[in-house]
């Protein structure tokens, strides 16, 4: 688990250095100050309450029915419960922010189900799911008033 949570983040800080540098977007918090309720429900609201649902609610209810992973004999594995959260977070994600905002969460959705299955608790998942946003967001700041 502990190579899950570095994976994500370092994954993460070289995906934000490479838009960075090949696209020429530059981090920007300066929308924060203003925004602060804006900020705050993006980066900690938002991640605890749709982990709580995907990777909790709905990720324990599949898990509960069926146990199946896939490859079985992979050190990283995909549950059903992973599938079934990950889809509907993917759905989610499709009607708020149409298919690009759903194809950006499709991997970061499975790997979150992943960090899930290997830690048993939801708190590496919320951490990770709001670093994540911190960082979409100072590259992508929400549209703000």
């Amino acid at each position: 688990s502990q190579y899950l949570i570095s994976g994500a983040l370092i994954g993460a800080l070289f995906l934000w250095l490479a838009l960075a540098l090949l696209v020429g977007i530059n981090p920007d918090l300066s929308w924060v100050p203003n925004n602060f309720g804006l900020f705050f429900a993006v980066c900690f609201l938002s991640p605890v309450l749709e982990e709580y649902v995907f990777r909790g609610l709905v990720y324990d209810y599949v898990e509960r029915q069926s146990k199946w992973v896939w490859p079985a004999n992979s050190v990283l594995k995909i549950s059903i419960s992973n599938l079934v959260s990950s889809f509907l977070f993917v759905m989610l994600h499709g009607i708020l922010r149409g298919s690009s905002g759903a194809l950006l969460v499709i991997v970061p959705s499975l790997y979150l189900g992943m960090l899930r299955r290997e830690t048993s608790g939801l708190g590496p998942c919320i951490l990770v799911h709001g670093i994540w946003n911190l960082g979409w967001f100072s590259l992508f700041p929400p549209m703000t008033s």
